[in-house]
């Protein structure tokens, strides 16, 4: 997937006092996750132009009080108020080209209302131009820069609007009448139309232009371009050369600019590193990520996002859990159009994590919300449709992992409850085949399916991880996904890659019932897949070890899945297993007579195998007790002791996994409820620590709802402040 930053150059036009100047956007394409790059140098901007390109001054344009007072407003950032006051211009004269111009930046830009600010903008161009009637003859007599600048900014709510047809439109009307033409800004709507080689050659010569902006903007489209045609190492050559070009030009950037005022290098970081991933460099891609988290600009490319994920496929949990905050924090200095821009895709990184770490209700809270506001595509080379494949894909695992969850809180809930359960379970069945038709449906088309199973590239669904791939084959059964692996071999030329491939075909295996095949392929895999790979190492594991019980080598199982659990410990629940095992049991008490019974019917331990397996220690006395899951070789994989009774009154104290259905005084069986649900939640998800305040803070909501109304009440501000300067 490739994604469009634009930010706003709130700049003025040296052009004359006497003239009304307009800055504008500026824009790079990027991808899978490539993304637009705005740049400094403003191709609007009268010192940007070449001398040689032959456009005379620009006229003088006469304007109002009322528009150079909404004009100054929207140049200071103080939008609520000047949309205020440019409402109030348009009441007064709706034929106000400024104030047409500036309504539509402001619904773009504070509202991210893309439908309402390209009404606004067709108007000020219809105007404009019945106005002026601008030709390549008339310029000279004409405000030029303010025709420039209402093109320049209608294509780009064209392409957010992914109207990329129109967008061409605006462009090649826009070169037809002034220069410099706007060659790199071609290349990302051509791109998406699938016009790949008209794309090339466009960023080819924009990437060989005299002009950095041109030149930044053609090398960030050749980045884009080399990710949605697949190839790795020559996406990596053109986004690190993106990424290079970018970084030496800021060096000469004013330390004490603004966001919107630098040159872009994040987004060139962010693609690079996407682009790094492909080619299988995952320190690479930490690197360039990093860099891009060290500048704050005006971007959707949020680095820390990008990082959560890195960090959440290596198993590098504590990290992933700090990217989180640093992401939520990042976004919240976006302005609200690019803050926006983006929200499902923080809300499906978030929702990733709360996967591996069993937090499953919430997860499915915040993936449902995502799939409920799909982000505009119109800034990514993904479609909307391989968007939501994917966000489905991941809340169909979430949906299925939260069934047993609830399968083994069915366990030590009580009658009322466990029937609550088994309700609920025949409407997750209906919704996982909902999301599966979904799926099916996105992947109708072969080079999408194939782009899918094919390691870090784009064309696919997008965002999946690397550990997630395998649920496609229960999706698409398994002869389908046979024949896609052979279809994905034939395309790759690096043998590298053969391990992944490797997992995948022994999840095939598995899923046909030929253990053996899938016991062999999944040593192979395991034999040659990436150390950083820790979550499909664990997967691929876990099939393994249902392979080899299934063949009767149960010591060879046990190994296995004590090999999957040391790096997640969630697979095991993932993947609806149950782990041969023995209780050794010191404690007294009703409450360790109560759990030793719990512990009998949970679906996650197989207690009547014969050998033992994993073992179960439980200490305590009372309503003191620890339990501990030991693996067969006798190292401890996790403990947890009683929780204490929850404060009734102050829900932050309530444990993440204290059992929904307790009273406010507890009995011994509560106790008992409460000790094992949390030893399961310990024992069978990866130790992340999150509380239910982490949750909250995590999730972003509040405290993004917290900046608008901060900014609402500085716009309040503003207007008041306004209002006792006139009297």
């Amino acid at each position: 997937m490739s994604v469009s930053n634009e930010t706003p150059r709130k700049r003025l036009l040296a052009v004359s006092l006497s003239v009304l100047t307009i800055g504008t956007i500026g824009i790079i394409g990027a991808t899978a996750t490539a993304v637009f790059a705005q740049d400094p140098t403003d191709p609007t901007d009268p010192r940007s132009i070449p001398t040689s390109a032959g456009l005379p001054a620009a006229k003088d344009f006469a304007r109002t009080p009322a528009e150079d007072e909404v004009w100054l407003l929207y140049q200071d950032d103080k939008l609520l108020t000047a949309r205020r006051k440019v409402e109030q211009l348009l009441e007064d004269d709706d034929d106000s080209i400024v104030g047409h111009y500036v309504f539509a930046q402001i619904l773009r830009r504070a509202e991210g209302n893309l439908p309402k600010a390209m009404k606004q903008m067709g108007k000020a161009r219809e105007l404009y131009e019945r106005k002026y009637k601008p030709t390549v003859v008339n310029l000279d007599s004409t405000p030029w820069l303010l025709h420039r600048e209402i093109l320049y900014a209608a294509q780009t709510i064209a392409g957010e609007l992914e109207r990329h047809e129109y967008q061409l439109q605006l462009l090649d009307y826009h070169d037809s009448l002034y220069d410099p033409r706007l060659t790199a800004e071609h290349a990302w709507p051509l791109m998406l139309l699938g016009r790949y080689d008209e794309a090339r050659k466009y960023a080819q010569k924009a990437a060989e232009s005299s002009d950095e902006f041109q030149r930044s903007l053609g090398r960030n489209a050749m980045c884009a371009i080399e990710g949605e045609a697949g190839t790795r190492e020559q996406r990596f050559a053109a986004c690190l050369s993106a990424y290079d070009d970018a970084a030496d030009r800021a060096r000469g950037d004013d330390p004490f600019a603004r966001p919107d005022e630098v040159t872009s290098v994040t987004v060139h970081a962010y693609n690079a590193a996407l682009a790094a991933m492909t080619a299988l460099r995952p320190d690479e891609a930490e690197r360039l990520a990093q860099a891009g988290a060290t500048r704050v600009e005006f971007t959707p490319a949020n680095p820390w996002r990008l990082l959560v994920r890195l960090y959440t496929d290596q198993g590098r949990m504590d990290e992933a859990v700090q990217a989180l905050r640093e992401m939520q924090a990042w976004r919240r200095k976006m302005p609200p159009h690019l803050r926006e821009q983006v929200r499902a895709e923080t809300d499906v990184a978030f929702a990733t994590v709360l996967l591996v770490a069993g937090e499953t209700e919430t997860g499915l809270e915040v993936v449902d919300r995502a799939i409920a506001n799909p982000d505009r595509r119109g800034l990514t080379s993904s479609s909307k449709d391989q968007a939501l494949g994917a966000h489905a894909l991941l809340r169909r695992a979430l949906r299925q992992t939260h069934a047993e969850v609830e399968a083994e809180r069915a366990v030590w809930s009580g009658t009322a409850e466990s029937a609550r359960i088994t309700r609920d379970a025949v409407e997750r069945s209906l919704q996982d085949w909902a999301d599966a038709e979904r799926i099916r449906g996105v992947l109708h088309d072969d080079d999408r399916l194939v782009a899918s199973f094919r390691m870090y590239v784009a064309g696919g669904l997008e965002p999946v991880p690397s550990w997630l791939i395998g649920d496609l084959v229960p999706i698409l059964g398994a002869g389908v996904s046979a024949v896609v692996l052979d279809m994905v071999r034939d395309a790759e030329d690096d043998a590298a890659l053969d391990p992944y491939y490797d997992a995948f075909e022994a999840e095939i295996a598995i899923h046909r019932g030929r253990r053996k095949d899938a016991l062999k392929l999944a040593n192979q895999a395991l034999d040659t897949l990436p150390e950083f790979e820790a979550l499909l190492r664990a997967r691929v594991a876990a099939i393994a070890g249902e392979a080899a019980l299934g063949l009767g080598q149960e010591q060879a199982a046990l190994e296995f899945w004590a090999t999957a659990m040391q790096r997640d410990a969630g697979v095991i629940r993932r993947r609806g297993l149950a782990l041969p095992a023995k209780i050794d049991s010191d404690a007294s008490g009703a409450v360790a007579t109560r759990v030793l019974e719990l512990l009998d019917d949970s679906p996650r331990f197989d207690l009547d195998a014969s050998g033992g397996g994993f073992t179960i220690t439980l200490q305590g006395s009372g309503r003191q007790l620890e339990l501990c899951l030991l693996e067969p070789g006798g190292g401890v994989l996790g403990c947890a002791s009683t929780p204490p009774e929850p404060d009734p009154e102050d829900p932050a104290d309530k444990p993440a996994s204290t059992p929904s259905a307790i009273t406010s005084e507890l009995d011994d069986d509560d106790y008992a409820a409460m000790t094992a649900e949390a030893f399961h939640a310990r024992a069978f998800a990866m130790p992340v620590g999150l509380s239910n305040i982490d949750l909250g803070s995590l999730d972003g909501t509040a405290t993004i709802s917290d900046e608008a109304n901060r900014e609402r009440m500085q716009g309040l501000l503003d207007r008041v402040k306004s209002e006792s300067t006139s009297e």
